[in-house]
C-alpha cells in the first residue's frame, strides 16, 4: 500500500475533527546527547482541545465519527479515578454534542479513599461530568465482584436512558472500541513525515503499554506501509499470554486495523514477531510510583522543561532511558517517544504521583 492509498483509506472513515493535528514533533537534543541517540518526541499531551491532553483524543475523533452517524446521545466509559482516557473523552463528547458519563473505580487498597478532588478526577467534576464512583479494596480490574458492579452500573444507566429513547454508546476502558484502533496508524504516518522533513529516519518508536490501544495502528501503519522502524512498548501491567491483555489480542487488534485500511493482512505469526513488549518497568503495581519513573520524570524535566506523567508515560520513559542506558538501544540510534499524555496524573496525590516535591540530594 503507498501512501496516497493510505491516506485515501484514513480520508474514508468517519471521523469528528476535536483535536489539534498534526500534534508536535521534535528533538530532546540535550537528553539525547546525554544517552549517546538522536532523541525526539511526539507531542500527543498537546493534542488538545485543554492543555491537559493526550492519545485518546485520536481515538475519541473516529469513535464519536461513527457515533455521530449512528445517533447516539450518550457516551458511557470506564477507568480508575485517575483516568486520562475519560477524561478525554468527556471533553470529545462535550465538543460534540454528546453526553458523556464516566463509571470510575478507586483502589482503596494502593490509594486509599478518594478525598480532595485532584488531577484528573478535579477536571472532570469541574466540568460537570456524570460520574459513578465504586471502590474496591484492590486492583478492580482483578476482582470478580467489582466488575460485576461496574457493569450493572453502565447497564442500568443505559436502560435508563434508553428507555427515554436515547441512544448509548459504551467504550471500553482506555478508549478500547472496534472504531478507535485505527486512530495511531495516523499518528504513525504522521511520525513519518515529521522525521522526513526533519532529515532523519527512525529506527525505534518506543511508548507505554497498557490498555492496546495505540499499538494496534501504529503497527498496522508500519506493515501496510513497508516501514522497518522498531516499536518498543513498556508496558504498566501484565502482558503475558494468559493476561486480560497480551500480544494476542494486540495481534486481532492489527488485523482489524488493517482490514479496516484495505491493506494486506499478514499471517498472526508474522504480526506476533513486531511485538516487543518490556514488562520491567511495571514497579509494585499499576498506578503505584516506582523509584525509576520518578527519576525518569526528574531527569526529562530537569534537560528539556518538557514533563511526562506518573501512572503511564513515565515508566515508559524510565525504559527507553534504561535501554539507551545498558545498550539495547544502540549508540547513533535515531528514536522516537510516544507521549501519550498522562500529565493531570502529576498533581495526584503522592500514592500516585510519587515523591517528586522532595528536595533532591546535591
Amino acid at each position: 500500500m503507498d501512501t496516497t492509498q493510505f491516506d485515501d483509506a484514513i480520508a474514508a472513515l468517519p471521523r469528528k475533527s476535536i483535536g489539534f493535528y498534526p500534534t508536535p514533533f521534535h528533538e530532546l537534543p540535550t537528553l539525547g546527547q546525554r544517552y549517546g541517540i538522536r532523541l525526539f518526541i511526539k507531542r500527543e499531551d498537546m493534542a488538545g482541545p485543554s492543555a491537559i491532553s493526550g492519545s485518546k483524543t485520536r481515538l475519541a475523533e473516529f469513535i464519536i465519527g461513527r457515533a455521530l452517524e449512528q445517533g447516539v446521545t450518550h457516551l458511557i466509559t470506564l477507568g480508575a479515578t485517575l483516568t486520562n482516557s475519560g477524561l478525554q473523552f468527556a471533553i470529545a463528547c462535550l465538543r460534540s454534542g454528546i453526553t458523556p458519563i464516566l463509571v470510575l473505580t478507586r483502589n482503596v487498597g494502593n490509594h486509599g479513599p478518594l478525598g480532595e478532588a485532584r488531577g484528573n478526577y478535579l477536571l472532570n467534576t469541574v466540568m460537570g461530568v456524570e460520574t459513578h464512583l465504586i471502590s474496591a479494596e484492590r486492583d478492580p480490574w482483578d476482582d470478580a465482584d467489582t466488575l460485576a458492579r461496574v457493569t450493572a452500573v453502565i447497564e442500568g444507566r443505559r436502560a435508563e436512558l434508553e428507555a427515554d429513547g436515547h441512544r448509548v454508546l459504551v467504550v471500553g476502558g482506555g478508549g478500547a472500541h472496534p472504531d478507535g484502533f485505527v486512530a495511531h496508524s495516523v499518528t504513525f504516518r504522521e511520525m513519518l513525515q515529521q522525521s522526513a522533513a526533519l532529515g532523519v529516519d527512525l529506527d525505534f518508536v518506543y511508548h507505554t503499554i497498557g490498555t492496546g490501544t495505540a499499538l494496534p495502528g501504529m503497527l498496522a501503519a508500519k506493515l501496510s506501509l513497508g516501514h522497518p522502524v522498531k516499536f518498543r512498548s513498556i508496558s504498566i501491567q501484565g502482558y503475558d499470554d494468559d493476561d486480560a491483555m497480551n500480544p494476542a489480542v494486540i495481534v486481532e487488534r492489527t488485523k482489524s486495523v488493517l482490514q479496516r485500511l484495505g491493506a494486506t493482512i499478514p499471517d498472526d505469526a508474522t504480526i506476533r514477531a513486531e511485538i516487543d513488549v518490556d514488562q520491567g518497568f511495571i514497579g509494585d503495581d499499576y498506578a503505584v510510583p516506582s523509584p525509576a519513573s520518578t527519576a525518569a520524570i526528574r531527569e526529562l524535566a530537569s534537560t528539556e522543561g518538557v514533563f511526562v506523567g506518573p501512572v503511564y508515560t513515565g515508566k515508559g520513559l524510565a525504559g527507553l532511558l534504561e535501554h539507551a542506558r545498558t545498550g539495547r538501544i544502540p549508540a547513533g540510534s535515531t528514536v522516537a517517544f510516544l507521549h501519550t499524555g498522562d500529565t493531570g496524573n502529576l498533581f495526584e496525590i503522592a500514592a500516585i504521583a510519587g515523591d517528586l516535591a522532595s528536595q533532591r540530594e546535591t
